[in-house]
Protein backbone atom coordinates (compact mmCIF):
# COMPACT_ATOMS: atom_id res chain seq x y z
CA UNK A 1 0.00 0.00 0.00
CA UNK A 2 1.51 3.16 -1.06
CA UNK A 3 1.98 5.44 2.13
CA UNK A 4 1.40 9.22 1.97
CA UNK A 5 4.45 11.80 1.36
CA UNK A 6 6.18 12.18 5.21
CA UNK A 7 6.83 15.87 5.70
CA UNK A 8 7.92 18.04 8.56
CA UNK A 9 7.02 21.42 7.45
CA UNK A 10 4.25 23.07 10.01
CA UNK A 11 2.71 25.16 6.83
CA UNK A 12 1.68 21.84 5.42
CA UNK A 13 0.42 20.67 8.36
CA UNK A 14 -1.57 24.07 8.26
CA UNK A 15 -2.88 23.65 4.91
CA UNK A 16 -4.11 19.94 6.15
CA UNK A 17 -5.98 21.39 8.88
CA UNK A 18 -7.38 24.22 6.60
CA UNK A 19 -8.28 21.76 3.71
CA UNK A 20 -10.22 19.20 6.57
CA UNK A 21 -11.78 21.74 8.07
CA UNK A 22 -13.22 23.39 4.56
CA UNK A 23 -15.31 20.07 4.24
CA UNK A 24 -17.79 20.84 7.30
CA UNK A 25 -19.77 24.36 5.93
CA UNK A 26 -20.23 26.84 8.73
CA UNK A 27 -23.94 27.44 7.78
CA UNK A 28 -26.60 25.57 6.52
CA UNK A 29 -28.20 22.39 7.86
CA UNK A 30 -30.98 21.91 10.20
CA UNK A 31 -32.03 23.79 13.28
CA UNK A 32 -30.71 22.28 16.20
CA UNK A 33 -33.99 21.17 17.89
CA UNK A 34 -34.89 19.62 14.43
CA UNK A 35 -31.32 18.04 14.49
CA UNK A 36 -30.63 16.17 17.82
CA UNK A 37 -34.16 15.03 18.30
CA UNK A 38 -32.43 11.84 15.67
CA UNK A 39 -28.51 12.69 16.62
CA UNK A 40 -28.56 12.40 20.32
CA UNK A 41 -25.63 10.73 21.34
CA UNK A 42 -22.76 13.65 20.30
CA UNK A 43 -21.17 13.25 23.59
CA UNK A 44 -20.58 9.47 23.51
CA UNK A 45 -19.22 10.68 27.80
CA UNK A 46 -22.17 12.42 28.77
CA UNK A 47 -23.81 9.93 31.23
CA UNK A 48 -20.41 10.04 33.13
CA UNK A 49 -20.87 13.61 34.25
CA UNK A 50 -21.56 15.08 37.32
CA UNK A 51 -25.13 15.75 37.85
CA UNK A 52 -25.10 19.56 38.37
CA UNK A 53 -23.53 19.55 34.36
CA UNK A 54 -26.58 17.23 32.96
CA UNK A 55 -29.74 19.32 31.60
CA UNK A 56 -32.33 19.14 33.69
CA UNK A 57 -35.51 16.94 32.66
CA UNK A 58 -38.65 17.42 34.18
CA UNK A 59 -40.66 14.91 32.89
CA UNK A 60 -38.81 12.28 34.68
CA UNK A 61 -39.59 10.96 38.07
CA UNK A 62 -39.24 13.08 40.78
CA UNK A 63 -37.08 15.19 38.40
CA UNK A 64 -33.87 13.09 39.08
CA UNK A 65 -33.16 11.92 35.47
CA UNK A 66 -34.47 10.31 31.78
CA UNK A 67 -35.41 6.78 31.60
CA UNK A 68 -35.28 6.30 35.60
CA UNK A 69 -36.94 2.66 37.20
CA UNK A 70 -38.02 3.12 40.87
CA UNK A 71 -36.19 -0.08 42.78
CA UNK A 72 -39.53 -1.49 44.61
CA UNK A 73 -39.59 -0.63 48.33
CA UNK A 74 -37.62 2.25 48.20
CA UNK A 75 -36.91 5.34 47.04
CA UNK A 76 -33.93 4.70 45.06
CA UNK A 77 -34.23 5.10 40.93
CA UNK A 78 -31.49 3.03 38.64
CA UNK A 79 -30.41 4.03 35.18
CA UNK A 80 -28.60 1.81 33.09
CA UNK A 81 -26.56 2.78 29.90
CA UNK A 82 -23.80 2.68 27.78
CA UNK A 83 -23.37 1.43 24.23
CA UNK A 84 -21.98 -1.88 21.49
CA UNK A 85 -19.36 -0.42 19.45
CA UNK A 86 -17.17 -2.16 16.72
CA UNK A 87 -14.31 -0.84 15.28
CA UNK A 88 -12.71 -0.91 12.19
CA UNK A 89 -9.31 0.59 12.00
CA UNK A 90 -6.74 0.18 8.76
CA UNK A 91 -3.32 1.56 9.62
CA UNK A 92 -1.25 2.88 6.64
CA UNK A 93 1.56 3.50 8.66
CA UNK A 94 3.22 1.65 11.40
CA UNK A 95 2.15 3.13 14.70
CA UNK A 96 2.84 1.35 18.32
CA UNK A 97 -0.90 1.62 19.30
CA UNK A 98 -3.38 -0.80 17.19
CA UNK A 99 -6.50 0.58 19.04
CA UNK A 100 -6.11 3.72 19.90
CA UNK A 101 -4.80 6.50 17.94
CA UNK A 102 -1.92 7.47 20.06
CA UNK A 103 0.75 10.07 18.56
CA UNK A 104 3.07 9.12 21.25
CA UNK A 105 3.65 5.83 20.20
CA UNK A 106 4.15 7.06 15.61
CA UNK A 107 7.67 5.53 15.13
CA UNK A 108 10.45 8.24 14.09
CA UNK A 109 11.12 8.14 10.26
CA UNK A 110 14.24 5.72 9.71
CA UNK A 111 13.71 2.84 12.46
CA UNK A 112 12.55 -0.39 11.53
CA UNK A 113 9.40 0.32 12.69
CA UNK A 114 8.75 3.71 10.60
CA UNK A 115 8.75 1.33 7.75
CA UNK A 116 6.15 -0.99 8.66
CA UNK A 117 2.75 -0.76 6.39
CA UNK A 118 0.65 -0.73 9.31
CA UNK A 119 -2.59 -2.99 9.11
CA UNK A 120 -5.87 -4.12 9.98
CA UNK A 121 -7.20 -4.05 13.34
CA UNK A 122 -11.17 -5.03 14.07
CA UNK A 123 -12.29 -4.67 18.20
CA UNK A 124 -15.32 -4.32 20.50
CA UNK A 125 -13.10 -3.43 23.42
CA UNK A 126 -15.01 0.30 23.40
CA UNK A 127 -18.26 -1.39 24.48
CA UNK A 128 -19.22 -0.26 27.48
CA UNK A 129 -22.16 -0.15 30.02
CA UNK A 130 -23.16 1.69 33.07
CA UNK A 131 -25.52 1.89 35.88
CA UNK A 132 -26.58 5.56 37.61
CA UNK A 133 -28.40 5.29 40.98
CA UNK A 134 -30.38 8.55 42.14
CA UNK A 135 -32.48 9.39 45.36
CA UNK A 136 -33.43 12.60 47.24
CA UNK A 137 -33.40 11.84 50.96
CA UNK A 138 -34.48 15.25 53.07
CA UNK A 139 -33.45 17.68 50.72
CA UNK A 140 -30.18 15.91 49.84
CA UNK A 141 -29.62 14.57 46.61
CA UNK A 142 -27.86 11.39 46.34
CA UNK A 143 -26.29 9.92 43.37
CA UNK A 144 -23.81 6.34 43.05
CA UNK A 145 -22.59 6.14 39.06
CA UNK A 146 -20.46 3.09 38.12
CA UNK A 147 -19.01 2.52 34.31
CA UNK A 148 -16.37 -0.16 32.77
CA UNK A 149 -15.37 -0.63 29.57
CA UNK A 150 -13.23 -3.94 28.13
CA UNK A 151 -10.40 -1.94 27.41
CA UNK A 152 -8.35 -4.22 30.40
CA UNK A 153 -5.09 -5.93 29.52
CA UNK A 154 -6.34 -9.34 27.34
CA UNK A 155 -9.97 -7.34 26.68
CA UNK A 156 -10.69 -7.94 30.36
CA UNK A 157 -13.52 -5.13 32.01
CA UNK A 158 -11.69 -2.59 33.95
CA UNK A 159 -13.36 0.15 35.74
CA UNK A 160 -13.86 3.55 34.05
CA UNK A 161 -15.52 5.50 36.68
CA UNK A 162 -16.56 4.78 40.43
CA UNK A 163 -18.03 7.36 42.46
CA UNK A 164 -20.73 8.79 44.77
CA UNK A 165 -22.23 12.59 45.37
CA UNK A 166 -24.36 13.71 48.11
CA UNK A 167 -25.33 17.27 47.76
CA UNK A 168 -22.02 19.26 46.89
CA UNK A 169 -19.58 16.74 47.50
CA UNK A 170 -18.21 13.87 45.05
CA UNK A 171 -16.33 11.27 45.82
CA UNK A 172 -14.79 8.22 43.80
CA UNK A 173 -12.96 7.82 40.00
CA UNK A 174 -14.21 9.83 37.52
CA UNK A 175 -12.58 12.98 35.37
CA UNK A 176 -10.18 15.43 36.60
CA UNK A 177 -11.54 18.52 38.31
CA UNK A 178 -8.49 19.98 35.88
CA UNK A 179 -10.38 19.06 32.69
CA UNK A 180 -13.54 19.38 30.85
CA UNK A 181 -14.63 16.24 29.03
CA UNK A 182 -17.91 18.43 27.94
CA UNK A 183 -15.82 20.55 25.72
CA UNK A 184 -14.14 16.89 23.82
CA UNK A 185 -14.92 17.64 20.32
CA UNK A 186 -16.90 14.73 18.44
CA UNK A 187 -14.68 11.78 17.39
CA UNK A 188 -14.74 7.98 16.79
CA UNK A 189 -11.19 7.20 17.78
CA UNK A 190 -11.42 6.55 21.36
CA UNK A 191 -8.70 7.80 21.88
CA UNK A 192 -9.64 11.19 21.23
CA UNK A 193 -8.34 14.74 20.51
CA UNK A 194 -4.37 13.80 21.86
CA UNK A 195 -3.26 17.17 22.40
CA UNK A 196 -6.58 17.22 25.48
CA UNK A 197 -6.26 17.11 29.11
CA UNK A 198 -7.78 13.78 29.84
CA UNK A 199 -7.13 11.95 33.20
CA UNK A 200 -9.82 10.07 35.56
CA UNK A 201 -8.59 9.62 38.63
CA UNK A 202 -9.80 8.68 42.24
CA UNK A 203 -10.87 12.45 44.13
CA UNK A 204 -12.89 14.32 46.79
CA UNK A 205 -14.46 17.26 45.17
CA UNK A 206 -16.73 19.80 46.76
CA UNK A 207 -19.21 22.06 44.10
CA UNK A 208 -20.31 25.16 44.84
CA UNK A 209 -23.06 26.99 42.68
CA UNK A 210 -22.34 30.92 43.33
CA UNK A 211 -25.37 31.99 40.87
CA UNK A 212 -27.38 30.17 38.66
CA UNK A 213 -25.39 30.61 36.32
CA UNK A 214 -21.62 30.08 37.69
CA UNK A 215 -20.31 27.21 39.47
CA UNK A 216 -17.06 26.79 41.62
CA UNK A 217 -15.30 23.47 42.33
CA UNK A 218 -12.32 22.68 44.10
CA UNK A 219 -11.02 18.86 44.76
CA UNK A 220 -8.19 16.71 46.53
CA UNK A 221 -6.94 14.63 43.49
CA UNK A 222 -4.69 11.51 43.60
CA UNK A 223 -1.28 12.09 42.47
CA UNK A 224 1.32 10.80 40.44
CA UNK A 225 4.84 12.86 39.39
CA UNK A 226 6.28 11.50 35.95
CA UNK A 227 9.74 12.30 35.41
CA UNK A 228 13.16 9.92 35.07
CA UNK A 229 15.48 8.93 38.22
CA UNK A 230 18.78 9.37 36.88
CA UNK A 231 21.41 7.01 37.75
CA UNK A 232 22.99 7.11 40.65
CA UNK A 233 20.31 8.39 42.52
CA UNK A 234 17.75 5.87 44.93
CA UNK A 235 14.33 6.50 45.04
CA UNK A 236 10.74 7.30 43.41
CA UNK A 237 8.74 9.96 41.94
CA UNK A 238 6.01 10.50 44.81
CA UNK A 239 4.23 13.58 46.42
CA UNK A 240 3.17 13.86 49.84
CA UNK A 241 0.15 16.15 49.31
CA UNK A 242 -2.81 15.54 46.82
CA UNK A 243 -2.68 17.73 43.56
CA UNK A 244 -5.79 20.59 43.77
CA UNK A 245 -7.19 21.80 40.82
CA UNK A 246 -10.11 24.26 40.81
CA UNK A 247 -12.33 25.55 38.61
CA UNK A 248 -15.20 28.64 37.55
CA UNK A 249 -17.63 27.37 35.08
CA UNK A 250 -20.50 30.24 33.64
CA UNK A 251 -23.20 28.50 31.76
CA UNK A 252 -24.95 30.19 29.00
CA UNK A 253 -28.10 29.69 26.79
CA UNK A 254 -25.87 28.64 23.77
CA UNK A 255 -23.17 26.63 25.61
CA UNK A 256 -20.50 27.33 28.31
CA UNK A 257 -16.91 28.61 29.39
CA UNK A 258 -14.69 26.98 32.23
CA UNK A 259 -11.57 28.63 33.53
CA UNK A 260 -9.47 25.64 35.84
CA UNK A 261 -5.91 25.83 37.72
CA UNK A 262 -3.89 23.15 39.31
CA UNK A 263 -1.46 23.60 42.02
CA UNK A 264 0.79 19.73 42.48
CA UNK A 265 3.86 18.86 44.46
CA UNK A 266 6.24 17.38 41.95
CA UNK A 267 8.58 15.45 44.24
CA UNK A 268 11.32 13.33 44.59
CA UNK A 269 11.41 10.74 47.42
CA UNK A 270 15.05 9.55 48.03
CA UNK A 271 16.40 6.60 49.81
CA UNK A 272 19.89 4.92 50.79
CA UNK A 273 21.19 8.26 51.48
CA UNK A 274 19.62 9.90 48.09
CA UNK A 275 18.02 13.62 48.96
CA UNK A 276 15.00 14.82 48.77
CA UNK A 277 13.25 16.54 46.22
CA UNK A 278 10.51 18.71 45.60
CA UNK A 279 9.26 21.98 43.51
CA UNK A 280 6.10 23.43 42.73
CA UNK A 281 3.77 22.41 39.25
CA UNK A 282 1.32 24.57 38.41
CA UNK A 283 -1.45 25.05 35.52
CA UNK A 284 -4.39 26.98 33.53
CA UNK A 285 -7.11 25.23 31.50
CA UNK A 286 -9.40 27.64 29.21
CA UNK A 287 -12.37 25.08 27.82
CA UNK A 288 -15.61 26.48 26.10
CA UNK A 289 -18.11 24.73 24.38
CA UNK A 290 -20.94 26.75 22.26
CA UNK A 291 -24.17 26.22 19.75
CA UNK A 292 -23.15 28.57 16.51
CA UNK A 293 -25.11 29.17 13.91
CA UNK A 294 -28.79 27.91 15.28
CA UNK A 295 -27.58 24.11 14.66
CA UNK A 296 -23.37 23.41 14.65
CA UNK A 297 -21.44 23.29 17.72
CA UNK A 298 -17.43 24.74 18.36
CA UNK A 299 -15.34 23.91 21.24
CA UNK A 300 -11.74 24.28 22.43
CA UNK A 301 -9.02 23.94 24.99
CA UNK A 302 -5.81 25.63 25.88
CA UNK A 303 -3.63 24.90 28.81
CA UNK A 304 -0.39 25.50 29.87
CA UNK A 305 1.58 25.05 32.84
CA UNK A 306 4.80 23.84 34.88
CA UNK A 307 5.24 20.14 35.53
CA UNK A 308 1.24 19.24 34.17
CA UNK A 309 2.18 16.96 31.15
CA UNK A 310 0.86 13.56 32.97
CA UNK A 311 -2.52 15.31 32.32
CA UNK A 312 -1.89 15.77 28.87
CA UNK A 313 -3.48 13.04 26.48
CA UNK A 314 -0.20 12.51 24.20
CA UNK A 315 2.43 12.79 27.23
CA UNK A 316 1.17 11.26 30.16
CA UNK A 317 3.33 8.61 30.42
CA UNK A 318 6.55 9.95 29.01
CA UNK A 319 7.92 11.69 32.12
CA UNK A 320 8.11 14.91 31.20
CA UNK A 321 6.76 16.39 33.88
CA UNK A 322 10.11 17.61 35.60
CA UNK A 323 14.04 16.33 35.11
CA UNK A 324 16.53 16.48 38.22
CA UNK A 325 19.55 18.47 36.95
CA UNK A 326 23.41 17.18 37.27
CA UNK A 327 24.08 19.63 40.31
CA UNK A 328 20.43 17.76 41.78
CA UNK A 329 17.92 20.44 41.19
CA UNK A 330 14.26 19.32 40.38
CA UNK A 331 13.10 20.94 37.77
CA UNK A 332 9.55 21.46 36.22
CA UNK A 333 9.07 21.23 32.81
CA UNK A 334 6.74 23.94 30.62
CA UNK A 335 4.47 22.32 28.27
CA UNK A 336 1.39 24.09 26.37
CA UNK A 337 -1.71 22.18 24.87
CA UNK A 338 -4.49 22.89 22.54
CA UNK A 339 -7.47 21.40 20.98
CA UNK A 340 -10.35 23.09 18.70
CA UNK A 341 -13.27 21.10 17.07
CA UNK A 342 -16.34 22.23 15.30
CA UNK A 343 -19.61 19.87 14.59
CA UNK A 344 -22.25 19.96 11.89
CA UNK A 345 -25.31 18.55 11.50
CA UNK A 346 -25.93 17.97 7.48
CA UNK A 347 -29.48 16.55 8.09
CA UNK A 348 -31.54 15.18 10.98
CA UNK A 349 -29.16 12.00 10.77
CA UNK A 350 -26.31 12.88 9.59
CA UNK A 351 -23.56 14.97 10.88
CA UNK A 352 -19.65 15.54 10.80
CA UNK A 353 -16.84 16.45 13.60
CA UNK A 354 -13.61 17.99 12.47
CA UNK A 355 -10.35 18.51 15.30
CA UNK A 356 -7.19 19.32 14.98
CA UNK A 357 -4.88 19.10 18.16
CA UNK A 358 -1.26 20.52 19.51
CA UNK A 359 0.91 19.27 22.33
CA UNK A 360 4.33 20.19 23.13
CA UNK A 361 6.89 20.49 26.08
CA UNK A 362 9.61 22.99 26.64
CA UNK A 363 13.02 21.29 24.85
CA UNK A 364 15.43 20.89 26.66
CA UNK A 365 19.16 19.84 26.53
CA UNK A 366 19.29 17.51 29.52
CA UNK A 367 16.49 15.79 28.61
CA UNK A 368 17.54 12.41 26.43
CA UNK A 369 17.37 12.76 22.71
CA UNK A 370 14.58 10.43 22.03
CA UNK A 371 12.20 12.19 24.68
CA UNK A 372 8.79 13.54 22.87
CA UNK A 373 8.95 17.64 22.25
CA UNK A 374 5.78 18.11 20.39
CA UNK A 375 2.97 16.31 18.91
CA UNK A 376 0.04 17.38 16.40
CA UNK A 377 -3.24 15.42 15.50
CA UNK A 378 -6.34 16.05 12.71
CA UNK A 379 -9.35 14.36 12.27
CA UNK A 380 -12.68 14.40 10.64
CA UNK A 381 -15.19 11.94 10.26
CA UNK A 382 -19.20 11.77 9.17
CA UNK A 383 -21.39 9.77 11.03
CA UNK A 384 -24.83 8.16 9.97
CA UNK A 385 -28.16 7.42 12.60
CA UNK A 386 -30.25 5.63 10.33
CA UNK A 387 -32.52 5.30 13.27
CA UNK A 388 -32.15 6.33 16.80
CA UNK A 389 -29.58 4.74 18.77
CA UNK A 390 -27.72 3.66 15.63
CA UNK A 391 -24.78 5.26 14.54
CA UNK A 392 -22.63 4.29 11.25
CA UNK A 393 -19.55 6.33 11.59
CA UNK A 394 -16.24 6.60 9.30
CA UNK A 395 -12.86 8.82 10.17
CA UNK A 396 -9.95 10.07 8.98
CA UNK A 397 -6.97 10.30 10.92
CA UNK A 398 -3.81 12.24 10.88
CA UNK A 399 -0.26 12.42 13.51
CA UNK A 400 3.27 13.62 13.96
CA UNK A 401 5.43 13.57 16.65
CA UNK A 402 8.60 14.56 17.14
CA UNK A 403 11.48 14.41 19.69
CA UNK A 404 13.44 16.57 21.52
CA UNK A 405 16.45 16.12 18.86
CA UNK A 406 14.08 17.35 16.15
CA UNK A 407 13.84 13.54 14.80
CA UNK A 408 9.91 12.97 13.78
CA UNK A 409 7.31 10.75 12.21
CA UNK A 410 4.23 10.41 10.79
CA UNK A 411 0.99 8.28 10.74
CA UNK A 412 -2.31 7.82 8.63
CA UNK A 413 -5.41 5.57 9.71
CA UNK A 414 -8.88 5.45 8.75
CA UNK A 415 -11.25 4.07 11.44
CA UNK A 416 -14.93 2.50 10.16
CA UNK A 417 -17.33 1.85 13.79
CA UNK A 418 -20.28 1.05 14.28
CA UNK A 419 -22.28 1.67 17.80
CA UNK A 420 -25.48 0.59 18.93
CA UNK A 421 -26.54 3.02 22.59
CA UNK A 422 -28.25 1.51 24.83
CA UNK A 423 -29.92 4.21 25.85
Amino acid sequence: MARPTVTSARPTRVRLFLALLATVPLAGGLGTQEARSATTHEHKDAQSLPAHQQKPDAGTSKGLFPRALQIPGTDVFVSFGGYAKVDFIQDLDGIGDRFEFKTNTIPIDGTPEADQEGGTTISARETRFNVDFRSVMDGTKLRAFFEGDFFGSGNAFRMRHAYLEAGRVLGGQTWTTFMDISARPLTLDFEGPDAELFVRQAMIRYTHPLSERLTWAIAVEDPAPQFVVPAGLDGDPRSEVPDIPTYFRYAFDKGHVQLAAIGRQIRFDGVSGSPNLDEIGWGVNGTFRCNVFKHDEVMGQIAHGEGIARYVESLSGQNVDALITPAGELQTIPATAAVIGYIHHWSSKLKSGIAYGLADVDKDPLLPAATIAETEDARVNLIHSPVPLLEYGVEALWGTRENQDGASGEAWRAHFAITLHFN
